[in-house]
């Protein structure tokens, strides 16, 4: 009899769940990755970007592995490494673990994307 209900009360959460998906998911249209690296804007916000793009080279991951590993949207890391955006601290720092660097590197990128601000 328990089992029962138990099948019951699973079949009724299923069909009241919403399976619409969000209109943020349906919207969204996946923006064409570059091809070549971008030119990247003079003074520290382009060499800002260029040291992330070059920490992530070093890893050997793609962005879309950078995204699996860190929570991060792939077009978020692309738009740091295009100097299009800049992470807050608490994103650099999951970055900056994902990337495996050093704690010297880290500070290094911190206070640089501090001075962006």
């Amino acid at each position: 009899m328990m089992v029962v209900l138990g099948v019951l009360f699973g079949v009724f959460l299923a069909t009241i769940g919403n399976p619409t998906p969000v209109a943020s998911e349906t919207e969204k249209t996946a923006r064409p990755q570059p091809t070549a690296p971008a030119t990247l804007p003079p003074g520290p916000e382009g060499a800002f970007a260029g040291k992330l793009r070059e920490a992530r080279m070093n890893t050997g991951l793609s962005r879309s592995e950078i995204s699996a590993l860190t929570g991060i949207a792939e077009s978020t890391i692309d738009d740091f490494e295009r100097a299009l955006a800049v992470p807050s601290a608490e994103t650099l720092k999951a970055l900056s673990s994902a990337y495996r660097l050093s704690f010297d590197d880290w500070t290094a990128l911190e206070i640089t994307r501090s001075e962006l601000r």
